[in-house]
């Protein structure tokens, strides 16, 4: 519970402060994070990898703008006449942005990486989340793993038939992935299903 109250008032500064406190608090949170959870800087680097992209394309939509002045822009090109670029004040909207999501971020993995996934659902049970919330968030959260197993089989299996020699290959390899990765998914959740309807499921996961 107190780890839970810490976060949420990190996540209220991150909203709330500037640039320079995020980017301070960054810098601080991502080592303590990388000594709280044991792990290497480059497997928390990997970590951080796998949400960037979504935050790029979030940034790139926000720092594009167009203008039928070029001089409105501090980086402009032609497009259809008039000018798309960068503007001051995206610019500024981007950094602001990129440090509080950023920031958010980092806080997230703080808490997520220090606190048992047990305990986090305890927590939303004991501050009285409604419980298909906390359901929905078990099941999510099993599937995770479920989803990631599957790639890493389907994935070692392919590189195994060379699947991944050639840009051809691997187009085709990654296509085939995901068709069998998509089915495989739903027999492992049905199989869940099965198994949960012969323990008598009423609908509701103990808690």
């Amino acid at each position: 519970m107190k780890k839970s109250a810490a976060y949420l008032c990190l996540l209220l500064v991150c909203f709330l402060t500037g640039p320079l406190v995020q980017g301070l608090l960054i810098l601080a949170i991502i080592p303590l994070t990388i000594y709280t959870a044991k792990v290497t800087p480059q497997r928390y680097l990997k970590w951080l990898m796998i949400p960037l992209p979504f935050l790029a394309v979030s940034l790139i939509t926000i720092l594009m703008t167009t203008s039928p002045n070029a001089g409105d822009l501090l980086i402009s090109l032609p497009f259809f006449g008039r000018f798309l670029g960068i503007s001051a004040a995206s610019l500024d909207m981007g950094m602001h942005l990129f440090f509080r999501s950023f920031s958010c971020l980092v806080c997230t993995y703080l808490y997520i990486l220090s606190v048992p996934f047990q305990q986090i659902l305890q927590v939303m049970k004991r501050a009285h989340f409604p419980l298909l919330l906390i359901e929905l968030t078990m099941l999510m959260y099993r599937f995770i793993f479920i989803f990631l197993d599957e790639v890493f089989i389907l994935k070692r299996s392919q590189e195994m038939r060379f699947g991944f020699n050639g840009l051809k290959n691997s187009y085709l390899s990654l296509g085939m992935m995901i068709k069998l990765l998509f089915l495989q998914t739903f027999d492992r959740f049905n199989k869940m299903t099965l198994s949960l309807e012969m323990k008598f499921f009423n609908g509701d996961f103990p808690m």
